[in-house]
């Protein structure tokens, strides 16, 4: 096998590797499902799902798989409190909403551990493995989050 030949086998590799972690997704009138793939980052998945379906307001209605090095929040009333996690951990609840203005994603969560105790909260981050099953509701109408200085929060609007 010459020079040229092996480095053909290579890229070929590096080409196969791209195509397993691709998303993939399907609509059905105004529900769309998706599966993301190992090594996915959450948000960047999901947004794009939003951006290619036009999704400007919406619902993540379930989320079945597994996170890994994901970082869950708690809101003290004045910021949140983060807690990074590296071990994957089962979803048992993961659901949330799609608006058009920063964040486009208000995600929730809650995972088990290996030793079945269960943490939960806002999700700031994530990736997924080894999959992500999602069912997501396209509401049809466009969402917004506006800033409520009483909360502190970019709250969502559905007017």
């Amino acid at each position: 096998m010459s020079l040229l030949d092996r480095d053909k086998i290579k890229i070929t590799k590096k080409i196969y590797f791209l195509q397993v972690i691709e998303m993939e997704f399907r609509r059905n009138g105004e529900i769309v499902f998706a599966i993301l793939k190992k090594d996915e980052d959450v948000f960047k998945g999901i947004e794009e799902i939003a951006r290619k379906e036009n999704i400007r307001g919406g619902t993540i209605l379930t989320g079945i798989g597994m996170l890994k090095e994901f970082t869950i929040g708690y809101w003290n009333g004045q910021k949140y409190e983060e807690l990074f996690v590296e071990k994957n951990h089962e979803l048992v609840g993961f659901h949330g909403s799609i608006s058009s203005t920063d964040p486009i994603l208000h995600i929730h969560a809650a995972l088990a551990g290996p030793d079945h105790r269960i943490i939960g909260g806002h999700l700031i981050s994530g990736k997924v493995d080894p999959l992500l099953e999602l069912t997501i509701i396209d509401s049809g109408t466009e969402f917004k989050r506006i800033f409520n200085q009483k909360t502190n929060l970019k709250e969502l609007s559905v007017l």
